[in-house]
């Protein structure tokens, strides 16, 4: 990753269901990204806020981070994984 252009770029998240009933979520866009816990609300909640400070590290410049369209349950009662995407846009231009 390098200079975060003005119109951003987007970030797929997969979403897995733990064995235990937790959620696990990572991206092969950005290294290093990779969320578990046996509470998914706390997972989800963290999502964002890791995404930004990540990639703002990466990149050497604020960044903000959304969800591309409507949020709702990203898991499933039978296990299956659910990709969502997000925006990163520099936080400065």
């Amino acid at each position: 990753m390098s200079n975060v252009s003005s119109l951003g770029w987007q970030i797929s998240v997969v979403f897995e269901n733990r064995s235990d009933g937790g959620l696990r979520v990572y991206s092969d866009d950005v290294p290093g990204f990779m969320l578990s816990h046996p509470n998914a609300e706390l997972v989800i909640a963290d999502v964002e806020p890791a995404l930004r400070t990540i990639i703002s590290e990466k990149v050497g410049e604020p960044v903000n981070v959304k969800l591309v369209g409507a949020r709702d349950n990203p898991w499933f009662a039978d296990g299956r994984r659910r990709t969502q995407v997000y925006e990163a846009i520099s936080a400065t231009g």
